[in-house]
């Protein structure tokens, strides 16, 4: 009996598999912010993130299946790099990215995987709603991520066990997971796994977690399926566990499901072989009809291996609650905990059909909200107390994702076989693939239907005057304000005229504004000034000038016109002149629209103006505003304008 809303969930499993990033996966799928996103920042050097120093050269993401003699098992088999938490941090360079050769030892890091090379994922994401901003969520390693994902903490403050920041440390740990929650909320529900677990039940790092008689409350955490001897193939033995459970009706409503090393995709763990396990998993819930259709899957990645993503991850200011760990290490002082890079994740179930893209910020946090949301939902709350406040406002809790009004029954039948596994033991004699192009790869074309998002995002200059720390700053206003900014947003501000201690990130809340404050002055450019921001989905703005000459009394300003009735949203540009004589400004698309419109202002002047016809299309916008006032002035603004409606991808 559907009731068109969360509580038809039945059942919510969560399958999450190993280290690999978003654009290794899915950088050259249509539709989603991969190798074709314009928006991509330049690093403090110059150049494309996507063009990443490799000694006195520099290296594009290259196709780990080019080889045309081997190539397929060579990029099926490429083997894992180092993915600590050192250098997770030491790729991300607190928000730079520029070091992710260095820090990772091997051009490696660069190379990706096509549609031709990850049919089944491909096909998936095809079929169900694919996320472009979920991250994993620590700059670490599997372990860290995992106890996030069963916790949604790590203790950065060492009060139980922790912190548990880097991967090798978790163990010994004593709060409290989400599945004790479950089980004081009346929920049922089960890990999946069988004799080789790889490590990746992360409850069993817990020691409330260990030595469970077969009486314990909590033994489904630690028991595997079936008991077994150590033998068989594990893929097959946790699908037959599942249609186990089903047949006798014992199928809990929260399960989470560990591979083995072979199945994980953990590099050299071949993509192909976990195809076959994901496949087996959905073949077993789909041979109970009414299961499958009030089953939520998420199916997701513990964190990228060691392998390149582009969009730097949103972290919190210095000095957030939750978000750093205290003291004098080196090793962690001043860096943030999270969110790290980019990981697939899709959400397969009846209500995310149709190929959607997501492109609201989550981390593995959001299946816990997910999980708080609905247990609500269904009368048996079961609440995380460890996910930090910052996350909260941040992340997602997945559920906008969802169109509980439309289920589609079934699996998707274009779905394709997944093909025979490989094997670890085929790869462990094989050389590591080699990059035999150095080009930015082309992305799939065409758009994809893009699921609302909650944001409203603006950036704009405000002026310019002494700081405390310096004799100019520019002032720039943050906001996220209207009907549809219902969630914190995270702006990185860039500084690419020299300034030695950017990039800076900042919060800005629903329905809130700010204005922050970048030195410009002696030492720092003198006046000169060339700043980018980016914020969600594509959201970037580039500020360029000189405070020392005519652009300081020349502005341009973008808003929105909201009308919640209508099927768009107004993008507003306003044009001040505050000097003594007329200026000209030139308004030019660069993207998703030709336009171009010339205006005059005054002295002393303001021009306000709906420029959406001219410079929009499907809400996504992306133009440059220039003066005859000074030609060093200039302002870009890119982005998306929300109106709560399913639109496509930018």
């Amino acid at each position: 009996m559907r009731t068109g809303s969360l509580a038809d969930v039945q059942h919510v499993v969560v399958f999450m598999q190993e280290n690999r990033s978003f654009d290794h996966y899915y950088g050259t799928l249509r539709g989603v912010r991969g190798f074709g996103d314009r928006t991509a920042i330049a690093l403090p050097g110059g150049g494309s993130v996507f063009r990443q120093p490799n000694g006195g050269s520099a290296q594009y993401p290259w196709r780990l299946t080019d080889d045309e003699v081997r190539g397929q098992l060579l990029g099926q088999c490429n083997d894992e790099l180092d993915h600590s938490w050192p250098t997770q941090q030491a790729a991300f360079a607190g928000g730079t990215m520029d070091g992710w050769i260095a820090a990772k030892g091997s051009v490696r890091t660069m190379g990706y995987l096509a549609r031709e090379d990850i049919p089944f994922h491909y096909a998936l994401a095809d079929a169900y709603t694919i996320l472009d901003a979920y991250h994993c969520s620590v700059f670490s390693a599997t372990g860290p991520n995992r106890t996030y994902l069963w916790s949604g903490w790590i203790d950065p403050d060492g009060t139980a066990g922790g912190p548990a920041y880097d991967g090798g440390d978790e163990s010994g740990l004593s709060w409290t997971t989400y599945a004790e929650e479950l089980q004081k909320a009346g929920i049922t529900w089960k890990v999946y796994q069988s004799y080789d677990n790889y490590g990746d039940n992360a409850l069993e790092y817990f020691t409330q977690f260990q030595n469970l008689p077969e009486s314990s409350p909590l033994y489904p955490a630690v028991e595997r399926v079936p008991s077994g001897e150590g033998t068989g193939d594990i893929a097959t033995l946790i699908a037959d566990g599942i249609l186990a459970d089903l047949e006798a009706g014992t199928f809990p409503q929260v399960c989470w499901i560990v591979p083995s090393q072979e199945y994980t995709e953990h590099p050299h763990a071949t993509p192909q072989d976990g195809a076959r396990f994901i496949d087996m998993v959905l073949r077993a819930l789909a041979r109970y009809p009414g299961v499958l259709d009030s089953t939520v899957i998420f199916l997701n990645y513990d964190e990228n291996d060691g392998l390149f993503d582009h969009v730097p991850p949103p972290v919190p200011e210095a000095g957030t609650a939750g978000e750093y760990v205290p003291g004098a290490d080196p090793a962690t002082e001043g860096l943030p905990i999270g969110l790290g890079f980019r990981v697939p994740m899709t959400i397969i179930s009846p209500w995310t059909r149709g190929g959607r893209v997501s492109s609201e910020v989550a981390d593995h946090t959001s299946v816990l909200r997910f999980l708080e949301r609905w247990s609500a939902a269904i009368g048996k709350p079961a609440r995380c107390p460890f996910i930090s406040a910052w996350r909260r406002e941040v992340c997602s809790d997945l559920v906008a994702m969802f169109d509980f009004a439309n289920p589609v029954s079934g699996l998707p039948s274009a779905l394709p076989p997944a093909s025979s596994p490989i094997g670890m033991a085929a790869c462990a004699v094989l050389p590591n693939p080699a990059p035999m192009t150095n080009a930015l790869p082309a992305q799939e074309p065409g758009t994809r239907p893009a699921l609302p998002l909650p944001y409203q995002a603006a950036a704009n200059v405000a002026g310019f005057g002494a700081s405390a720390t310096s004799d100019i700053a520019v002032s720039i206003e943050l906001a996220n304000t209207g009907s549809y900014a219902t969630s914190a947003m995270h702006v990185w501000v860039y500084a690419s005229a020299g300034n030695p201690s950017g990039p800076w990130p900042y919060t800005v809340g629903a329905g809130a504004t700010r204005t922050v404050r970048v030195d410009i002055g002696a030492g720092l450019g003198a006046g000169a000034y060339d700043l980018t921001l980016l914020g969600p989905n594509r959201f970037r703005r580039d500020f360029a000038g000189d405070a020392t000459t005519a652009g300081a009394s020349v502005e341009a300003a973008v808003g929105y016109a909201e009308d919640v009735a209508a099927a768009t949203t107004g993008l507003l540009l306003t044009l001040t002149n505050d000097q003594g004589t007329p200026a000209g400004f030139t308004i030019a698309a660069g993207h998703y629209a030709s336009g171009t419109l010339t205006q005059e202002v005054a002295a002393g002047g303001t021009w306000r103006g709906d420029i959406t016809a001219t410079v929009a299309c499907d809400g996504w916008y992306d133009f440059t505003v220039t003066t005859s006032a000074d030609s060093s002035w200039s302002r870009r603004f890119t982005g998306h304008v929300e109106n709560g409606r399913v639109g496509v991808t930018g």
